[in-house]
């Protein structure tokens, strides 16, 4: 996404991963927007399947809001919605250089199956 950023802009980025979730099967009814207690938009979270797998489909929290632990308790809910799904198993993943998300996704308790170095 930051190359999508930089080689075509922010718009060009965001729709390109809104096309994802929405590719992905699972019901938009699954979908969360996260507020703060003064009522303000601090993220999103999108617990989904894709043709294989149940997953964490998208963490995300509004850059003003980034430091009060808000990605953790968006990734807990939506580990718990799936697991409240039914299923397994469930798949998540970030960039290496993402160490708050690699370290929420750890600290839920999310293993490390694989790395994908993506070179500039």
């Amino acid at each position: 996404m930051r190359r999508t950023v930089a080689a075509s802009g922010l718009d060009v980025a965001a729709q390109e991963e809104l096309d994802y979730l929405r590719w992905l099967p699972s019901p938009r009814e699954w979908w969360r927007l996260a507020y703060n207690p003064a009522g303000e938009l601090v993220g999103l979270s999108v617990p989904a399947r894709n043709y294989g797998d149940p997953l964490i489909g998208y963490i995300g929290v509004v850059p003003e809001h980034r430091g009060h632990g808000y990605a953790y308790d968006l990734l807990v809910e939506a580990t718990q919605m799936l697991a409240d799904e039914g299923v397994d198993r469930i798949v998540a993943g970030t960039d290496q250089t993402n160490v708050p998300m690699a370290a929420h996704l750890a600290k839920v308790g999310y293993p490390v199956a694989q790395e994908r170095v993506d070179p500039i």
